[in-house]
């Protein structure tokens, strides 16, 4: 997917710059992006792929804030949250990719 295959107001957006997230906590963010297959983060392009990753993390530590704890803490994930972390964001990144056509199934 390159910028020509956007729609105008997507264009638009994407030149006047995406609205990303604050992570205040890198290293959980890494430790759950660590748990989408990495084939899926390279086929989101490049110009929206901070947007993309940040707010996703920004969603999670919203929407599930106790697994979102677990992440910050020191150390590797347990398997249990691990698991409930990996469902979470590649439900996330699955739904959209699809809205934005990005991945083919």
């Amino acid at each position: 997917m390159e910028l020509k295959d956007m729609t105008e107001k997507e264009q638009e957006q994407i030149s006047q710059g995406l609205p990303t997230a604050e992570i205040s906590d890198k290293e959980a963010a890494e430790k759950i992006l660590a748990l989408v297959p990495q084939e899926w983060i390279k086929k989101i392009p490049f110009f929206v792929r901070k947007h993309a990753t940040t707010k996703t993390i920004e969603r999670i530590a919203h929407d599930y804030p106790e697994l979102y704890a677990v992440a910050k803490r020191e150390g590797d994930l347990p398997e249990k949250e691990r698991e409930q972390l990996r469902q979470i964001i590649t439900d996330i990144f699955d739904e959209k990719m699809k809205k934005h056509k990005i991945k083919e199934d």
